[in-house]
């Protein structure tokens, strides 16, 4: 090819009805589908294979038990199918047969290979070794048809698995999602509901937006060869827009595979390369006696992100991961192949790089479309993060490479590249935006890289600048051997070359050692690297403990692996990413269809979604669950929003119409078409049960904190209670609930306020004007209720503060930030205590009438700064209208988004916003009732009439009234026998209460003082034996912990205050896993408790401190054994030293 042109034969015309071309050749208009649908039954010939095709499958077209749910189809296929390699050649030039031949019999093989492996999966034992050899009436068919449709004789990405394994339900709908179907599956695959459905359906919808891609490409070179700077831009647009459609319809994998699914067809899809499962590679029977090894199915065969990489000369590092990179690139169609190549010679000889870095406006398209790779690859690293990484150590992927660092491999090169991009971007916006995110994935990255390699004892020398380089002559490929992951493999994949050995890199682990400091009070102030590394760590630790929670159980009771699986992903499912309420029928036509089975379908949906979301649920009138405009005109939205009138009134709930689209009934809900070409109607509405008791009202708990004088009592005076404040306190005094808290204007307590939102979500107020409403006035009439913890602000109150955060359990942290002020004394702190609970934060500004614009925009910029800190990892996102404000609630499960509002109190700018806010936020925190109940005691009081009254949250399992109960323990460990005599939540008389809701229970013959904060309560009898329990506690403990600040080094003997949930007590520290522990590291720590014993689980989550919060943790284990030191060299040391001194 010319490097003065550009003419790869990219067709227009994809000739479907030609079956002498190849089913693959680049296309504008298809992209890298193929030219025409894929076959979808073969000849008669080959009835023996569609035969056992059909059959295969765990679970079949049919719905019944195929053969590899019976274990039986290895022995089936040997017994029946004969070798048709003659019958190929009838075939040899019609190659759109020849490549459904190719998919069919690679599915053959696959399954026939792996079946002993899948098999062991299923009964949790590792894979053990495949079927060694292929048989011969698989082998010799499968070569020869490879050899004519060009492609390796094992299944790939496009020619089998994935590009040519659909087909059309109703060929007028054409390639729209819910009309594809599979033609050959492994597990489930054949029922489009399925995660392996769609698994494999997404990655068709993706490349079926890959026509722009190719079209942007040409029209790139062509541009660059004639030096027109307009027609290049314009080529670049179109591959930006093309890759945004890719990234959006990659994002609805979540919702269309799930990740708990994704382990059990993964099995089949597996090569033959650096896999465990055939340490030699396949001997393939008549065609070789030597093994040969081929890579497995993998997304990397995709060419989408291969031509970007071309096009736009990402360097990837001189690694053998890239190595490893470059052989996936092999096993892809011909023409593919082919036009990547020719694009990557132009590219190269024309400077598109170089070419585009010549004009601001084109570098930053140029940087927006590298933005775009980061996107995709940044995705597919949180994919295998939560599909693989956290369900299976299997060191290597489906297609050989190392699991843990072979993406990050690429993903770190288009980062780098970003970095190199941005100073040729001077003076165009959005370009900071951009480079703030790739700066915090960089980080990330690192960080996640480190901990999963430390996980799985690996070592990751191949990602650049995560460790210094090794020297050339260490870098060798790794092998999956023992604790160590595949980095390159010399194996070589043509049809007749042997297997060669996997040789095998041991790196020793490097540890650096500070010099050893004293630990004192009176020390320094730790430098600012200390204080930046403990920061750093905390963001992930804080996550780590999220997850460990999961194991959180009563001492003596086994954990169970469900738990384990539905908190290791708890975000996904209180995203509402969950199929099973996902009607058969389009939602569209739920809607409109007047058909009196679709109301029933609807009611069905709705009431899914209703017990999904805990009694209220979000819903996108007008959109699909994809996010497809479902094209409403205003008669269609009036006919819709009628239907969900009606079956709301069906299942009892009601509904409010947040915000609409090109409706226009209302300017306060009209929020505006989504972009230009948007004319069609949607709106978003907010679906809420009509409680029929006040057991069923939805309950949300918010920790409100910041520095002192922040206004966060005023603000809750404002939001509880009505009208606004005066500017001198006003609205602060009524929840005040001490003399000195009156006249200084400062909380000096822990104060609890509520805030109620009927089923139609409107706040619940009084009828007469000037008249507060009680709790129990707002408890009877509300659907939804929202309980403000007010905390301290002042900083010789931090531990009544930190005691409120841990002890109410919030399910969201409000922080308040004086915009005059700015993020200042504790407020920082009480910042980091919530990032450590790993609680869901938002913001709110207060004071932007007195705060000068100038102070307001450092204040903003500070806050900003401080979120996307490594520490912190949050997206801020600013709300001043409607719509931000409705989807940013909808996300904000999400921890890493964090909501910031400006706000007056005094002249009421944006409360309303607040107040929408409040009332969709969804419901958040996992809770147990079938667990066996606890109850944490964070308040105790004498009340005339009633006796002694314990207030708290239900930690887990239900309470009813009259239950015998235990409650401790004393000072002496010991539990007192009593009944529960009656229980109120929001000061409502209730018969019982569940795990989640807080609560307070009237105690039998129990005098105040016997009772304290930090005690539990748990029942005197085993719910499901009646044997009557006797919990134990404890006085030591072991922990992991993460120390986040201290100026020195922390020793045994060390003290500090500790929090356990409503528990706060001091502790010393009487073992540590190394000498000395510092900021930044992380431990084993064995702590006593100083005063009494308490009642402990595994999983709790700690906060120690000594003044301010010194240290993150989770306890790991009950009681502490001295037999067993958690470092036994330094005890053999003391132990010579005490014999020596003897």
């Amino acid at each position: 090819m010319s490097t003065s042109s550009f003419d790869f034969p990219v067709l227009t015309d994809t000739h479907p009805e030609d079956r002498s071309m190849p089913a693959f050749m680049v296309s504008t208009t298809r992209g890298f589908l193929p030219r025409q649908e894929p076959v979808v039954k073969l000849p008669q010939e080959f009835q023996a294979v569609e035969s056992l095709l059909q059959r295969m499958p765990i679970k079949t077209l049919s719905g019944e038990p195929g053969l590899l749910a019976k274990f039986t189809f290895g022995d089936t296929l040997d017994a029946e199918l004969p070798d048709l390699s003659d019958e190929v050649e009838k075939y040899r030039h019609d190659l759109v047969v020849m490549n459904a031949l190719y998919r069919d019999y690679s599915f053959l093989a696959s399954a026939y290979l792996f079946e002993p492996c899948h098999e062991r999966f299923l009964r949790d034992e590792p894979y053990g070794l495949g079927r060694q050899k292929l048989p011969r009436s698989i082998a010799m068919p499968i070569v020869k048809i490879a050899e004519i449709a060009g492609f390796k004789p094992f299944m790939e990405y496009a020619g089998s698995y994935a590009l040519f394994n659909y087909r059309l339900e109703d060929l007028a709908k054409g390639l729209e999602y819910d009309n594809l179907r599979l033609i050959r599956a492994f597990e489930h695959g054949l029922d489009p509901s399925s995660s392996e459905a769609g698994f494999v359906l997404v990655h068709i919808a993706m490349v079926k937006e890959s026509g722009p891609l190719i079209k942007g490409t040409v029209d790139m070179l062509q541009s660059c060869v004639a030096k027109d700077r307009q027609t290049f831009d314009d080529g670049l647009r179109t591959v930006v827009n093309g890759l945004k459609n890719v990234n959006a319809v990659m994002n609805t994998m979540w919702n269309r595979s799930k990740p708990q699914s994704y382990t059990h067809f993964r099995t089949f899809i597996f090569g033959i390369t650096s896999q465990s499962m055939f340490p030699n590679g396949v001997i393939y029977e008549g065609v070789s006696e030597k093994p040969m090894s081929f890579r497995g199915e993998s997304g990397a065969n995709d060419s989408m992100i291969p031509l970007m990489d071309n096009l736009l000369q990402i360097n990837m590092p001189a690694t053998p991961l890239t190595e490893i990179l470059q052989d996936f690139r092999q096993y892809r169609p011909g023409n593919h192949r082919e036009f990547l190549e020719a694009v990557n010679a132009a590219s190269s000889a024309l400077g598109v790089k170089e070419f585009a870095l010549q004009d601001p406006i084109s570098a930053a398209l140029y940087l927006q479309a590298l933005d775009q790779v980061r996107d995709f690859r940044w995705r597919h690293w949180c994919f295998t993060r939560e599909y693989i990484l956290k369900r299976t150590t299997h060191p290597t992927a489906t297609g050989g490479s190392p699991i843990v660092t072979w993406l990050p491999n690429q993903l770190q090169a288009v980062l780098e590249q970003m970095v190199d991009t941005e100073k040729y971007c001077k003076g165009v916006k959005g370009v900071e935006e951009i480079m703030d995110t790739a700066h915090n994935q960089k980080e990330t990255l690192k960080k996640e890289v480190e901990k999963y390699c430390s996980e799985r004892g690996s070592t990751h020398n191949s990602m650049p600048e995560i460790l210094p380089p090794v020297s050339p002559s260490r870098v060798a490929p790794l092998g999956a051997g023992s604790g160590h992951l595949n980095a390159s493999c010399n194996t070589s994949h043509g049809i007749f070359k042997t297997h060669s050995n996997t040789e095998y890199l041991s790196n020793k682990k490097v540890q650096n050692l500070n010099k050893h400091m004293m630990a004192s009070r009176h020390a320094p102030k730790q430098n600012p690297m200390d204080r930046r590394k403990g920061e750093s760590a905390l963001s992930d630790f804080a996550d780590y403990v999220q997850k460990q929670q999961a194991l959180r159980r009563p001492p003596g009771q086994a954990t169970t692996a469900a738990a384990e699986e539905h908190d290791e992903l708890s975000i996904l499912d209180e995203l509402g990413l969950s199929d099973d309420t996902t009607p058969s029928v389009p939602l569209k036509t739920l809607l409109l269809d007047p058909a009196e089975e679709n109301v029933q379908k609807l009611a069905e949906y709705i009431e899914g979604r209703l017990v999904e979301g805990h009694g209220e649920a979000l819903f996108d009138l007008g959109l699909e669950d994809s996010g497809e405009s479902m094209a409403f005109t205003k008669d269609d939205w009036n006919t819709a929003l009628q239907r969900v009138s009606d079956v709301c009134d069906k299942v009892k709930a009601d509904y409010k119409v947040l915000m609409t689209r090109n409706v226009g009934h209302d300017s306060d809900l009209e929020v505006g078409p989504r972009d230009a070409k948007d004319t069609s109607c949607s709106g978003k509405l907010i679906l809420r049960r009509r409680p029929e008791s006040v057991d069923d009202v939805i309950e949300t708990r918010i920790a409100v904190v910041g520095n002192v004088d922040a206004g966060k009592s005023t603000m809750l005076g404002v939001l509880v209670k009505g009208g606004l404040d005066d500017g001198r306190g006003k609205a602060r005094v009524n929840l005040f609930r001490h003399k000195h808290e009156i006249e200084s204007g400062r909380t000096s307590s822990v104060g609890m306020e509520i805030m109620g939102f009927d089923s139609k979500g409107e706040i619940v107020v009084s009828n007469v004007s000037g008249r507060k409403l009680t709790w129990e006035e707002i408890g009877r009439r509300s659907a939804k209720v929202i309980g403000f913890t007010d905390l301290a602000g002042h900083e010789k109150y931090l531990r009544t503060t930190v005691f409120g955060l841990l002890s109410s359990e919030p399910n969201y942290c409000l922080l308040m930030v004086a915009a005059n002020n700015g993020l200042v004394g504790m407020s920082k702190e009480h910042l980091g205590i919530a990032l450590a609970l790993n609680v869901p934060v938002m913001v709110v500004v207060t004071k932007i009438d007195i705060c000068p614009p100038q102070i307001l925009e450092q204040t903003l910029t500070q806050l900003t700064k401080i979120l996307k800190s490594p520490g912190a990892r949050k997206i801020p996102i600013f709300i001043s209208n409607r719509d931000q404000c409705v989807n940013t609630a909808t996300q904000f499960v999400s921890r890493r988004i964090c909501p910031i509002f400006q706000v007056s109190n005094v002249t009421g700018h944006n409360l309303d916003l607040v107040r929408t806010f409040l009332n969709i936020l969804p419901h958040h925190g996992n809770y147990n009732s079938s667990a066996p109940f606890e109850f944490h005691v964070n308040d105790t009081f004498s009340v005339p009439f009633v006796g002694t009254v314990v207030s708290g949250v239900v930690k887990s399992g239900v309470i009813h009234t009259g239950d015998s109960i235990l409650v401790g323990p004393d000072s002496l460990g010991q539990f007192t026998t009593t009944k529960v005599r009656s229980i109120e939540r929001k000061r409502i008389q209730v018969p019982g209460c569940s795990a989640g809701q807080s609560a307070s229970l009237a105690l039998r013959n129990v005098r105040r003082k016997d009772v304290r904060k930090g005690m539990v309560v748990l029942h005197k009898l085993d719910p499901t034996t009646g044997a009557e329990l006797t919990p134990k506690v404890y006085r030591e403990f072991i922990a992991e912990v993460l120390i986040l600040s201290h100026a020195t080094t922390i020793k045994t003997k060390y003290q500090a205050m500790l929090h356990v949930g409503p528990v706060s007590q001091t502790c010393a520290i009487i073992d540590i896993d190394r000498n000395y522990i510092r900021t930044g590291d992380r431990a084993q720590v064995a702590f006593r408790f100083v005063q009494r014993p308490e009642y402990l689980t595994v999983g709790d989550r700690i906060l120690f401190r000594e003044g301010r919060t010194k240290g993150l943790g989770i306890v790991k284990a009950v009681g502490y054994d001295p037999r067993k030191p958690l470092n036994p060299e330094a005890q053999k040391e003391r132990e010579g030293k005490a014999g020596d001194g003897a």
